[in-house]
């Protein structure tokens, strides 16, 4: 039972965040906004944001909610016992049950927020613009494409589980043996992920219907701006964001051997051609990004990590002790993969954090880098009024508290955005 404790407690450590972060928020929204975004909002529309974030937070509790009242039932009830009945003791139909349940029963709860979200919240806002058929087929999609991708990481991860015992043979290979298996299990989960990342390039594809970006002016100032990208980028496209939403947006695909430009109608129809053109010249620096000290401090930590899964590796006789632990705690009689995936997870979610806080660290710098970019081609403050514009339409919190920023954002806060941008200007002059 103390170990189910132990699992509960990292369970619940996502939901003591929460209500601390939630506090930080509240605090800082009660303060003025500085000068630089302080012509974002008029008061009225000022209001208006905190409005609109004040009425996402219910739905955002009960999700959390939710998400914790589950863990709890798969750590106190026989839930795992249960997987193990009804697979018949065949470890990758447990794995399938398992994954299938996960996938379907968030959906009860997760779904009608979702339904709240968009068509009471975001509609009474005016951010609204997707219906009822564009909002199944984009939960189909979602929910379809995510139920596959995760069925074929936890069945990946079950062979490796199920079978690395006896290609260590009993975790006594020689330290040699135990580096390349780890490389190669490490390679498989890499080339797992650059596929699930072209599935998930596909998926959005089918939510969203992309159009070569017409022949023209436009596009070939654009050439000119990614002309010296270190990939050549495959397309240039728009894509219908106007059938979902408000939304006005620009990004750079880059996946291995392939790079893509889109384009948010909404932007492309809505916005002047010169502020277009400086989002573009933002996302025309990540396309010439070259690895810097961070980057390789990032490679270091995949290094360290690659060195901590080898020693588990080779030591894996204690490993298979603490997992029997937990089998016994859960009333198992052998190993199921299922419950070490989901063991894995709850554990090692708070012990990764620092990691995930280092590489949003390392995601702004390029974003600061990407907007020196656009300065250095002229647009810097179309860059500025085209980031004001959409914090306006899109009711963005423009002067995030400090803390939060530098522990969850991975693009860097519209105010410090802006003073970065003002002060590349002034550097040129």
């Amino acid at each position: 039972m103390q170990l189910r404790i132990l699992l509960l407690l990292a369970a619940f450590l996502p939901v003591v965040y929460d209500a601390w972060k939630l506090r930080i928020i509240d605090r800082k929204r009660q303060e003025p906004l500085p000068e630089e975004v302080r012509d974002v909002y008029t008061e009225e529309r000022w209001k208006t944001f905190v409005a609109h974030k004040h009425d996402l937070r219910v739905p955002h509790l009960i999700g959390q909610g939710w998400s914790f009242l589950l863990d709890c039932v798969m750590i106190l009830t026989p839930f795992f016992l249960l997987i193990e009945n009804w697979s018949h003791g065949n470890n990758y139909h447990a794995v399938a049950i398992a994954v299938f349940l996960m996938t379907v029963i968030p959906l009860l709860v997760s779904v009608p927020l979702d339904w709240y979200r968009c068509f009471k919240i975001d509609e009474k806002y005016g951010l609204n613009r997707r219906t009822t058929a564009e909002f199944v087929k984009d939960q189909l999609v979602d929910t379809i494409g995510g139920f596959v991708l995760t069925l074929l990481l936890y069945e990946l991860l079950a062979f490796i589980l199920l079978h690395l015992r006896s290609w260590t043979h009993g975790f006594s290979i020689p330290v040699l043996h135990g580096l390349l298996l780890t490389a190669g299990i490490a390679a498989v989960l890499i080339i797992f992920m650059y596929g699930a990342s072209w599935i998930a390039w596909r998926l959005m594809r089918m939510r969203y219907v992309f159009t070569p970006l017409e022949e023209g002016d436009l596009k070939n100032r654009i050439l000119t701006l990614i002309k010296d990208s270190r990939h050549p980028v495959k397309r240039i496209e728009v894509y219908n964001e106007s059938s979902k939403s408000t939304s006005k947006n620009a990004f750079v695909l880059k996946l291995p051997f392939y790079r893509s430009i889109g384009i948010a109608d909404n932007f492309l129809n809505e916005n002047a051609e010169e502020e277009l053109l400086g989002v573009l010249a933002h996302e025309a620096g990540h396309l010439k990004h070259r690895p810097d000290i961070r980057n390789i401090l990032t490679w270091i930590m995949g290094g360290l990590a690659f060195v901590i899964a080898a020693v588990c590796i080779l030591h894996g006789e204690y490993i298979a002790v603490i997992e029997r632990a937990f089998e016994q705690a859960f009333g198992l009689s052998r190993m199921n993969p299922v419950l070490s995936i989901s063991i894995a997870g709850w554990l090692l979610t708070p012990l990764l954090f620092p990691f995930m806080v280092f590489r949003n660290y390392t995601s702004r710098c390029e974003e600061y880098e990407a907007d020196r970019n656009a300065v250095s081609e002229g647009y810097g403050e179309p860059l500025i009024k085209t980031f004001k514009e959409l914090s306006n339409d899109e009711l963005v919190d423009v002067n995030p508290a400090d803390v939060i920023e530098f522990l969850e954002y991975d693009h860097p806060g519209m105010y410090h955005r802006i003073c970065a941008i003002r002060k590349a200007i002034a550097s040129q002059g």
